[in-house]
């Protein structure tokens, strides 16, 4: 129990003398100055000796001065002594403890909100999807008619590799980590357990999802990976049935007392070139522009008889082979002047000299050339060198997610168009980067470039249909020809290729 509880005195209303004003009397609420002595010279009052309870409060008395000794009720404040504190009123502690609910609420708030994120980020690092992924597929292998439950990873479908293994008599070779496939005629396919890359033949492919272990010690590849990359094997899916069907594909003459299946092989896909175009899709002859200079001598690169050579399209789906070096390559003359040494295809470099000529007659002299034609194992240490900074950057990373961000500005080995000698990097900044699509130089570029039959082979605005960030630096011959009709279409390579395809009735 506190003091103003205690002592029932404090409250008291003083006497009737006092409420009728009589002089010297203490009034609640109101603070006087002692009365000054009558000889002027101040008399120092004492405080009242606080007992542990006030008596009644009485009428005070003269002093010997003629001042008045104050009551129990004054306390005098000392220069250096704070006055005590007053006990609060009943109405104040009321509000303190709707005040103490109202800050109760608030921290249960504070606690279910993080206790919210924590399960949420708990969730995230488990890789739980907020939508629904189909998991329902079963996979019906037709010779056996075996079927097996099928297995989605982060959204990619999986394929049991080692019952395709023990169904087509593959030779299985390595250790856990790394297992090797063989086929009958001695082309292999290998999986390092963990990891998104995967060898061919040799030659290092990028897959949808890493290779995974799972029940039995039983391999699982992304289905992808065998839809593009198996041969002899028919995959099909019927979303309606939700079933996968895997089946030997069957050779011209085979019948059902006898049938004759084809090799299973494991190959990367050719890049792909056109060999005509159709009739309803030739623009005719283009014509030569108007150049500020003389090009006369480079009509022939610029514009080359053989216009189909140069449609050449490597992505992430068309690759090119380790050992595919393109032929007739030259260095380029207009390169960064640091030492560096690039080489093109010839009649890509000779059309690249042309450009520069009339990009320098036109005001844009400090443009130059960064990168031309990479091996592929040049490629090979360039996309390891940046899957190391991400991971550096980002520990929390997996292999497979660093792998998907390098992926979007850098190409996986054999799936790089630097390896086709007909591609160039230039810019007039340090290194590349977008801002050079704010420069003057590139707007020359961009409205000029197909004249001498280059085309921006990463657009803005096709992104999604590239697989690639936006790229202004980065420039690709196809010939005048071809360039020309990319430009008025305003079509990607991509789009093209398949523009010409249907065409061609294929």
């Amino acid at each position: 129990m506190n003091n103003f509880e205690e002592n029932n005195e404090f409250v008291k209303r003083p006497s009737s003398a006092a409420q009728n004003g009589a002089p010297g009397r203490n009034i609640p609420g109101q603070v006087r100055r002692p009365a000054q002595p009558s000889s002027g010279v101040q008399t120092q009052r004492r405080p009242a000796t606080p007992t542990s309870r006030q008596q009644p409060q009485s009428r005070p008395t003269q002093s010997t001065a003629g001042a008045r000794r104050p009551t129990q009720g004054y306390t005098r404040i000392e220069p250096d002594r704070k006055p005590p504190s007053r006990p609060e009123p009943k109405a104040k502690k009321e509000f303190d403890k709707g005040e103490m609910l109202h800050n109760i609420l608030i921290f249960l708030g504070m606690l279910a909100a993080m206790l919210f994120l924590s399960f949420a980020l708990i969730l995230s690092s488990l890789h739980v999807a907020p939508e629904k992924v189909k998991t329902s597929y079963s996979y019906v292998y037709g010779e056996s008619d075996k079927k097996v439950t099928s297995v989605t990873v982060n959204k990619v479908l999986y394929v049991n590799m080692t019952d395709l293994s023990e169904m087509y008599e593959f030779t299985v070779s390595g250790t856990k980590a790394a297992l090797r496939y063989t086929a009958d005629k001695g082309e292999f396919v290998e999986f390092t357990i963990g990891s998104v890359s995967a060898k061919i033949n040799g030659d290092i492919v990028n897959m949808e999802g890493a290779a995974l272990v799972r029940e039995k010690e039983n391999v699982w590849i992304p289905l992808s990976f065998a839809e593009n990359y198996f041969g002899g094997i028919i995959i099909e899916r019927d979303e309606k049935e939700n079933t996968i069907k895997i089946v030997r594909e069957e050779k011209t003459g085979s019948t059902e007392d006898a049938p004759l299946y084809s090799d299973i092989t494991f190959r990367i896909k050719g890049s792909q070139t056109l060999e005509g175009i159709g009739e309803d899709t030739d623009i005719g002859d283009v014509k030569t522009p108007e150049f500020i200079n003389d090009l006369s001598e480079y009509e022939q690169y610029m514009n080359p008889s053989n216009r189909d050579d140069y449609l050449i399209l490597v992505n992430k789906t068309n690759t090119i082979s380790a050992d595919d070096i393109p032929e007739n390559l030259v260095s380029i003359v207009n390169v960064r002047k640091d030492g560096r040494k690039e080489q093109m295809v010839e009649c890509a470099e000779k059309a690249l000299e042309a450009l520069y000529i009339e990009m320098k007659s036109a005001g844009y002299t400090d443009v130059s050339v960064m990168s031309g034609y990479r091996s592929y194992n040049k490629q090979v240490s360039l996309f390891s060198t940046y899957l190391q900074r991400e991971m550096a950057n980002n520990p929390s990373l997996t292999e497979e997610q660093a792998k998907q961000i390098v992926l979007t500005y850098s190409a996986f080995p054999g799936t790089s168009e630097h390896q086709t000698g007909l591609c160039c990097d230039m810019h007039n900044l340090p290194s590349a980067d977008v801002s050079f699509a704010r420069k003057e130089a590139y707007t020359w570029l961009k409205d000029n470039c197909y004249k001498f039959g280059f085309i921006i082979r990463y657009p803005e605005d096709k992104t999604e249909i590239t697989g690639y960030s936006f790229e202004p630096w980065h420039y690709r011959f196809v010939g005048r020809y071809h360039a020309t009709r990319m430009y008025e279409l305003g079509l990607c390579l991509e789009e093209y290729v398949e523009l010409l395809s249907r065409a061609n009735g294929n």
